[in-house]
């Protein structure tokens, strides 16, 4: 899938072939359940250089039209218009586009492009099928932390459009939150879009995971490069005060 960016200053644009649109359309086919997603996003796309806003709200399109019908629900708010939506969701007008799974268990600050498509897609397949890929000993135990864990904690995955191993990052986390009912938060964050968190962590490379306690000011920086499961697991529950 690719993004047309034509003058300086000119609104990017989605392209995708037929080819491309098939593909995505079987991977969607497979979907069992309703997805939710919460799609943030203002006229000037909170005033940034570059207005993503656009091109995420046609890879939402896109995907509700190539999704089984019923299957893919997708809720648009606009800052100007719905500033009591954003204010509810928690969401800042500039960090626009913003996208929420549900509540905002899996969020993305920033447009899911390059690369990180991939990664978006499957999650939207695996919420909706319920089979996340993770071992049978993390689900249990993921599961155990939804019903008895002391806080909730936010793993935020930094990325860039280019990077190849980001989404296996970013779809780590996604699946660990689901299966923690939100105990996990995962949040991708587009580290051009959001060059403020990118700086205040030090970032040199992506993916960088960082995992924050609710209840703590700044996280720490836990992985650069793709955690292994069981490591991410272990960080999470040290963020939660568990052993």
């Amino acid at each position: 899938m690719a993004v047309s960016i034509g003058e300086p200053g000119e609104v990017p644009h989605i392209e995708v072939d037929e080819e491309t649109k098939e593909i995505i359309k079987e991977m969607l086919s497979q979907m069992e359940n309703p997805v939710e997603i919460n799609f943030f996003t203002s006229g000037s796309c909170g005033g940034r250089e570059t207005n993503w806003c656009v091109p995420t709200e046609e890879l939402l399109d896109l995907l509700h039209q190539l999704a089984p019908a019923g299957k893919l629900v997708i809720n648009k708010y606009d800052a100007e218009k719905n500033a009591d939506v954003f204010r509810k969701f928690g969401v800042e007008p500039q960090r626009v586009p913003v996208i929420y799974f549900g509540d905002g268990f899996i969020r993305y600050l920033g447009a899911p492009m390059g690369e990180e498509v991939r990664a978006f897609i499957e999650t939207v397949v695996r919420l909706s099928t319920g089979k996340t890929g993770l071992r049978q000993k993390t689900r249990n135990e993921l599961s155990n932390l939804a019903q008895s864990a002391p806080k909730r904690v936010y793993v935020m995955t930094v990325v860039t459009p280019s990077c190849p191993y980001c989404p296996y990052a970013v779809l780590l986390a996604n699946m660990f939150a689901y299966e923690s009912k939100g105990k996990v938060l995962s949040v991708a964050v587009e580290a051009y879009e959001n060059p403020d968190i990118a700086d205040m962590y030090g970032v040199t490379g992506v993916p960088t995971v960082i995992l924050q306690a609710e209840d703590a000011a700044v996280g720490d920086v836990e992985f650069v490069g793709v955690p292994p499961e069981h490591e991410l697991l272990a960080r999470v529950k040290n963020h939660m005060g568990l052993s």
